[in-house]
């Protein structure tokens, strides 16, 4: 059976989309994997991703980060076979305002990749446009949908789901989901998501009565939450692809969302779109959406149809296997 390793990015314990890719591989591979910490951990990282290369016979990286850097380097070194997941933020100025500071290792990687997939046409694009030469294909995220699946009768709650730090406050529109709420006093708006820093305080400092800050949930919680939820709100600057967006449709809610990255993408014609900006725009599509909730099963139909967790990963699977060839 062939070995491979997969790097990403700390926190240790995977985000929900990486944790799918890690156990897609696991059932085909004998994998490994290492979370990749930062600078401060950099030469004990370094030396655990070399090592973690030179056992295996082909290495996945999640997001074009400074571990794929050295796993791509390292693969080149040791005759090894790299594949790098194009995630967003890695090939996206939008979201990382350092992006020029790192532009000599991530083209080193979008050049000396054995493959690059591309979670939307929208990130196939940009990086396309770093480097031309790159071998980059699409490869949509999968999801379950017996999973994230609706059960029950929605509730009047608003969700968004996102990290909370002061770098998301305008690019994930979290400032105007909460301002928006002051609109729509009948309604609960429920923010979700890990709090990273002290911008916690300042959301609540502008939060009306109607705002809930629920912080990290475990996966059966956040299920739960959305299948309560009747909107999803995605009021991002940017979103390379939007995996909680599809996550939030496949549990039947409306979408309401910026047409900003990939999101078109994702929801396609079975949303309502907003002015990220706006707190009175978003609010008239949030209106809009309990004035529709129909929507929400075409919403859950075309995600179902269009990004299934099997096709993923056959294809995944597929892909290294004929990098393996």
């Amino acid at each position: 059976m062939p070995k491979g390793f997969l790097t990403h990015l700390a926190p240790l314990s995977m985000v929900s989309f990486v944790e799918r890719d890690y156990r897609i591989l696991a059932s085909r591979f004998r994998m490994r994997k290492w979370a990749y910490r930062g600078r401060l951990r950099g030469i004990q990282d370094r030396a655990a991703i070399y090592l973690g290369v030179r056992r295996s016979d082909f290495n996945v990286s999640w997001f074009a980060y400074n571990q794929a850097f050295w796993a791509v380097r390292h693969s080149k070194n040791l005759g090894r076979k790299s594949l790098v997941v194009i995630g967003g933020f890695d090939v996206s100025e939008e979201e990382d305002p350092r992006l020029q500071h790192r532009l000599p290792t991530l083209r080193y990687v979008l050049r000396h990749a054995d493959c690059l997939l591309a979670l939307s046409e929208h990130l196939q694009t940009k990086v396309l446009a770093l480097e031309p030469t790159a071998r980059v294909e699409l490869l949509y995220p999968g999801f379950d949908a017996t999973r994230y699946a609706p059960a029950g009768s929605k509730a009047p709650i608003v969700t968004t789901i996102s990290f909370v730090r002061h770098a998301n406050l305008q690019r994930k529109g979290l400032e105007t989901f909460v301002r928006a709420a002051a609109n729509l006093p009948a309604l609960e708006f429920l923010l979700i998501g890990e709090w990273l820093d002290d911008s916690i305080r300042y959301l609540r400092g502008i939060a009306p009565p109607n705002v809930s800050f629920a912080g990290w949930l475990p996966e059966p919680d956040l299920i739960r939450a959305l299948q309560q939820s009747a909107v999803y709100v995605q009021a991002s600057l940017h979103e390379g692809f939007g995996c909680s967006l599809a996550e939030a449709m496949l549990c039947g809610c409306v979408p309401v969302v910026s047409a900003r990255g990939a999101i078109p993408e994702v929801v396609g014609d079975v949303g309502i779109y907003v002015d990220p900006a706006s707190p009175e725009d978003l609010a008239r599509g949030i209106r809009g959406a309990f004035d529709e909730p129909e929507r929400g099963y075409s919403a859950r139909e075309r995600v179902a149809r269009l990004f299934p967790l099997g096709r993923r990963g056959s294809l995944l699977i597929s892909k290294v296997e004929e990098l393996l060839a």
